[in-house]
């Protein structure tokens, strides 16, 4: 794939959200930034069948010609949050397989602000290279970063 990657973000803050966007580019491209489990459950299943889908945010660029490769996920996002949305999009078999990135919240952060953004897309960066290395952006399961 020439450009960047698209991908999901999930988060719950949009401040934080918005310095974690920059911070990927330009390697990959925030295409939706999903703000709870509930909107989770409801936007990325139809994200990842290559439609549309509603937000509650004003972050993402909307581009959704091509599926997002990969589902991005916040420290705030819990194991009952992560479930309710990975058992939402695999009720639909339209769903491109992806992997589901999760921080490691037992690795030392700075605190919440802009250099935890940057720290955390570090991380990000260095698991998705793994996860292709290894061949398996085609794998639905979680991933720790």
């Amino acid at each position: 794939m020439v450009g960047p990657l698209p991908v999901i973000l999930c988060g719950m803050t949009e401040k934080i959200g918005a310095s974690v966007i920059a911070s990927l580019q330009p390697e990959y491209e925030v295409v939706h930034f999903v703000m709870n489990p509930t909107a989770g459950s409801a936007q990325i299943p139809p994200l990842l069948a290559g439609q549309s889908a509603p937000s509650d945010s004003s972050l993402g660029s909307r581009n959704y010609s091509v599926p997002p490769v990969a589902v991005i996920l916040g420290g705030g996002y819990d194991d009952a949050g992560i479930e309710q949305m990975m058992t939402a999009t695999a009720g639909n078999s339209s769903a491109k397989r992806v992997p589901w990135l999760r921080p490691d919240l037992t690795i030392p952060a700075p605190p919440l602000g802009p250099e935890y953004g940057k720290a955390m897309v570090q991380r990000v960066k260095a698991a998705m290279t793994e996860i292709q290395t290894k061949g398996e952006m085609n794998e639905t399961k979680v991933y720790w970063y």
